[in-house]
């Protein structure tokens, strides 16, 4: 039944492809555009299925963790729902985390992006330089990237350059870093600046190591557009 209702699939997707202009000579080849709309389709069960399963073991995830109503199961609980793109939902059980384990930095830092995220700059700022007092060099220094671009949106755009002056001292500058001096300077209207250090991230993105090329990439990519509003 399931094979049934693949073909089913794979043919309502080829009439409709082939109604695309253009693109759609390409469903019309007889075998070619049959194969072709089967691969796309394939391609869709396949990333719809692995969504499926994601949401699956976040839920199970998150059932488990709020099951034990303890500081550390809150912030690991507010940590997972940060990083699945639900800031609102991390807020609670990370300010729980923060009061019951005020030593953590880990918790504050993900409480200080969460209210970034939901643009509550105030306590964002509050929570991140708490996480810095704690260990500036959290998250392999992205606490204060994060800082950074708090106080940036917050309307300190000097003061942003000073952490990430910082963090360039204690790492080393990064695609990342350098864009986010861009965007400082042009806060500061500052154009020569700014189109100086979005230049550079291209170059840091060049060099950068092979895990972080994707990352680069998306930093390369976001310092060109800027560039030329800059």
């Amino acid at each position: 039944m399931r094979f049934l209702g693949y073909f089913l699939l794979v043919f309502a997707a080829l009439a409709l492809l082939r109604a695309v202009p253009v693109v759609g000579e390409l469903f019309r080849v007889p075998l070619f555009g049959f194969f072709l709309a089967a691969a796309l389709v394939s391609a869709l069960v396949a990333r719809v299925g692995d969504e499926l399963t994601r949401g699956r073991k976040l839920t199970n995830e998150l059932t488990r963790l709020g099951a034990v109503d303890t500081p550390h199961n809150q912030g690991k609980l507010g940590r997972l729902l940060e990083l699945s793109g639900k800031p609102a939902r991390a807020v609670a059980p990370l300010e729980a985390a923060c009061d019951g384990e005020p030593e953590v930095a880990e918790w504050p830092y993900r409480l200080g992006r969460a209210q970034l995220a939901l643009g509550r700059l105030e306590p964002a700022l509050a929570a991140l330089e708490r996480a810095r007092e704690l260990d500036e060099e959290h998250a392999y220094g992205d606490v204060l990237l994060s800082l950074a671009e708090a106080r940036r949106r917050h309307g300190d755009a000097r003061r942003a350059l000073d952490v990430l002056g910082r963090f360039e001292v204690l790492h080393g500058p990064s695609p990342e870093s350098a864009f986010r001096r861009g965007q400082a300077h042009a806060a500061l209207r500052d154009a020569q600046a700014a189109k100086a250090a979005f230049a550079e991230v291209s170059t840091l993105a060049a060099n950068a190591a092979k895990y972080q090329r994707a990352d680069a990439r998306r930093w390369a990519a976001k310092a060109f557009f800027a560039r030329l509003l800059a």
